[in-house]
């Protein structure tokens, strides 16, 4: 009898793309499919998931403090775009049925800190409120819409583009924008800064960067794919989050994976594969960790961003440096570096300012203020003299500017995890004030993950002393209790490399897209994530490249619930 290879699918990566790919193949009718052979020579489909680290999930990290254990915060990726979003809403509402709310974001009292002066959201539909010299026919259209700062990008782009408020609310808006030429070339050829140059003047871009919240959606990446993110976050989008955490998701497609027979190896780093010969005469791979273990497949799945691909040895069909083109191919996006932490307070002192839920603005380094919500169905403020958690969240160079406040060596070196600590800046460094706000263990096993996650990402001393001293003058504070307690993520740091994705100009995306799945042909290697996705910066990318291995490469079914 011919000796099968050691398993029949070895995924990569244990974020939510590649458990949602390995649960997929376990759950799926495989007949007609290419894993129908795998199966039927071995009674049963074999998948393993390799993981880094020890826990699935990625880029989704939900955590919380072992000081405020009834509520959850989202270290990492936190909410998602219905009904517009189709594949992770109907994982969430249809397949693993989990409760969700909806964030509130923008609210009118909410404050906006530009420049050094305290304004609301409310003021920056009125230019003469702002510190910026803004174009008359900028300050005229703000005027007579009530738009804000944030919206003269949408302006620029629908003078631009006379047609794309239309596709917009047609549902048709990148089909459209795939017809678009500007000075002759086609959108994708531009880069999104260079064309609201255009109709934007100096202090316009500025202010309208400072107050859509994410530098990098005014940036110069590929102006197609950026024109279409830019959407995902104007006024009337409705953000949903899981109730009690993002990571539910994995974490039950786990659950699933495992019940269906699927193996999950953690703190496994892949090194390098490469093609080799079965014993069958086909075509599989080999696969070699860092252990110095090996393993044969019939097929491997790089569930992994660039830069965790970027690590490994530059070996085999794929990553060869023959293989130039995947070379390439591999740097036809950019990681965009996102920092979160969490701090939190023993009261909501924040709430004198006016202050009590959704986002308030600057552009400070915190950028962006989150006035978490307590519990976890996303509707309770918690009260006055309660404790409360304040999300900072930014992007881009602002990350460097945190970055150089951890003055732990560990942290910059690649792969290692952030609970690694230097003398002098360990944890704990909080004290709380009140005994009673400590939780005992808890049982279940994913509330001790979440408590994990929080405890093994500390902030330090120095970070935490900028980030309060900001917070207090973007809120007109002279003094104010300090943190209890605090964590956060880097996502800029190996592996990762960022906590999103970009496509870069002059890349034609949609056509990329499809070819990153499977990056040699006829060679049994497969990449998914969100990274080389058209829904970049979404959980939504990652199922949508995923999809496509499975569908298109593999020839898997549909999911019942994705033809609702």
């Amino acid at each position: 009898m011919v000796a099968l290879p050691d398993i029949d699918v070895a995924i990569v990566g244990g974020g939510v793309g590649g458990i949602y790919t390995g649960w997929r193949m376990l759950t799926s009718r495989l007949s007609g499919s290419g894993l129908a052979g795998w199966e039927a020579a071995r009674g049963k489909l074999k998948v393993s998931l390799f993981e880094g680290s020890d826990r699935i999930g990625g880029r989704l990290l939900s955590a919380r403090s072992p000081h405020m254990p009834d509520t959850t915060a989202e270290v990492g990726g936190m909410r998602y775009v219905a009904p517009a979003q189709t594949l992770v809403t109907g994982l969430v509402e249809c397949v693993l049925k989990l409760p969700y709310h909806t964030q509130v974001v923008d609210l009118p009292g909410n404050i906006a800190f530009l420049r050094g002066r305290v304004l609301r959201t409310s003021d920056l539909g009125n230019a003469a409120a702002l510190p910026y010299w803004l174009d008359p026919a900028e300050a005229a259209w703000m005027a007579a819409t009530g738009g804000s700062p944030a919206s003269l990008i949408g302006r620029a782009l629908t003078r631009l583009m006379p047609d794309l408020m239309i596709h917009l609310n047609a549902g048709t808006l990148r089909q459209y924008l795939d017809t678009v030429e500007i000075d002759g070339l086609p959108l994708w050829q531009h880069g999104l800064w260079n064309i609201l140059a255009k109709h934007l003047s100096a202090d316009g871009y500025a202010a309208a960067r400072a107050t859509v919240g994410y530098d990098c959606l005014g940036g110069n990446t590929n102006a197609l794919d950026l024109t279409s993110e830019y959407f995902d976050f104007t006024p009337g989008v409705s953000y949903r989050m899981v109730n009690g955490g993002y990571e539910t998701v994995p974490w039950e497609l786990q659950r699933r994976y495992q019940a269906a027979g699927g193996e999950i190896q953690f703190n496994h780093w892949l090194a390098g594969f490469s093609g080799t010969t079965l014993e069958d005469g086909s075509e599989g791979i080999a696969l070699r960790f860092q252990d110095a273990t090996t393993k044969t497949a019939r097929a491997i799945v790089l569930a992994m961003p660039r830069r965790s691909i970027e690590l490994l040895d530059p070996v085999g069909e794929v990553l060869g440096p023959a293989n130039v083109q995947f070379r390439q191919d591999l740097a036809s996006v950019s990681p965009i570096p996102l920092f979160k932490c969490f701090l939190l307070y023993p009261n909501c002192w924040w709430q004198d300012s006016g202050v009590s839920s959704g986002r308030s603005l600057t552009d400070m380094p915190i950028r962006q203020c989150y006035y978490w919500p307590a519990g976890n169905e996303g509707a309770t403020i918690p009260k006055r003299d309660a404790p409360g958690l304040v999300m900072v969240y930014d992007d881009l160079l602002n990350v460097s500017f945190w970055e150089g406040l951890d003055k732990r060596a560990e942290v910059h070196k690649a792969g290692l995890p952030l609970h690694l600590r230097s003398h002098g800046h360990h944890w704990p460094m909080f004290e709380p004030s009140k005994p009673e706000m400590m939780a005992e263990s808890p049982d279940d096993p994913f509330a001790k993950r979440l408590t994990d996650n929080w405890n093994q990402h500390p902030a330090t001393r120095q970070m935490v002393n900028e980030l309060h001293r900001e917070l207090m003058q973007m809120h007109g504070k002279d003094s104010a209790p300090y943190p209890i307690d605090a964590a956060y993520m880097d996502w800029s740091r190996d592996p990762f490399g960022g906590g999103v994705h970009l496509w870069n100009v002059n890349v034609q995306s949609d056509v990329m897209l499809t070819r990153m799945t499977q990056p040699v042909e006829n060679f049994p290697c497969y990449i998914c994530g969100e990274a080389y996705s058209t829904n970049q910066t979404w959980a939504e990318g990652a199922l949508q490249t995923a999809e496509i291995v499975l569908q298109q490469r593999l020839g898997l079914p549909k999911g019942e619930w994705q033809d609702g």
